[in-house]
């Protein structure tokens, strides 16, 4: 193995880190620290407000939730941009279809994109059904370092894992 299979174009860790706790820390600087809700509906009640506010103030979910100007809506305006701003300066071009989905199940954008649909409407239903979302208990609840929120985060990454394992199978997997 050459030194240049050795070489990543992600961040080490530990810069990855303090870049994540700088985020944090920002969010709670500026808008407080972040309980629990869900961005697509702070972003959807944001969209709807202006146009139909009554609407909007009749609905007891929708009064829960803040709206533009809210932790959350920045939270989701952020990770757009800056996964924007990711996508253009990553050394590596971006692909559509990951090299690995397309050795397990071709170059379908239909099927990779009914895919990644169903991943998310399948977090987006579970985390519903608990009654809040993983970023109240992971992300928030870690870096408070609550028990619960540590807890899940091994849950998430042992249940990615074996699910990347479910899907994927060995492909990728160097041949020695």
């Amino acid at each position: 193995m050459d030194k240049n299979q050795l070489s990543s174009p992600y961040w080490k860790w530990i810069p990855a880190a303090f870049a994540l706790a700088g985020v944090i820390l920002f969010i709670f600087a500026t808008f407080g620290p972040p309980a629990s809700s869900s961005g697509f509906v702070a972003a959807l009640k944001g969209a709807i407000e202006p146009l139909a506010p009554a609407y909007v103030e009749d609905k007891a979910h929708y009064s829960m939730s803040g709206g533009p100007g809210s932790w959350v809506f920045a939270f989701v305006l952020g990770m757009a941009i800056g996964g924007f701003i990711a996508a253009r300066t990553f050394p590596v071009p971006v692909r559509d279809i990951p090299e690995i989905w397309e050795k397990r199940f071709g170059n379908s954008r239909i099927k990779r994109y009914a895919a990644t649909f169903a991943g998310g409407f399948i977090i987006l239903f579970a985390a519903r059904l608990a009654g809040g979302c993983t970023l109240g208990l992971f992300i928030s609840g870690s870096t408070q370092l609550a028990v619960s929120g540590l807890y899940f985060g091994v849950l998430i990454f042992a249940f990615a894992m074996i699910t990347a394992r479910i899907v994927y199978g060995t492909t990728g997997k160097e041949e020695k």
